[in-house]
């Protein structure tokens, strides 16, 4: 469980930031495990996350497509200098 361990790190040292010596260890216990099972079902693992899918050209913007062809434009650039 790599990725529970390391989303329960994360919390427990965002935790210790609002927390402090008077805070009672059941309920830090008890908030540490609430956040860290919200934080790992709300994180999509990646790859999974949905593209967007167009049914017809005419939903994509002009911005839309002026952002894909820079991006095409700086990679060939990249790529042939």
């Amino acid at each position: 469980m790599k990725l529970t361990d390391d989303v329960r790190e994360d919390v427990a040292r965002l935790l210790a930031q609002v927390c402090n010596d008077q805070t009672d260890p059941d309920a830090y216990e008890y908030v540490l495990e609430k956040l860290t099972r919200m934080a790992v079902l709300g994180t999509l693992p990646p790859g999974s996350q949905q593209r967007p899918t167009w049914s017809y050209k005419s939903e994509i913007t002009e911005a839309e497509t002026a952002d894909t062809d820079d991006f095409s434009e700086r990679k060939e650039s990249f790529i042939a200098p």
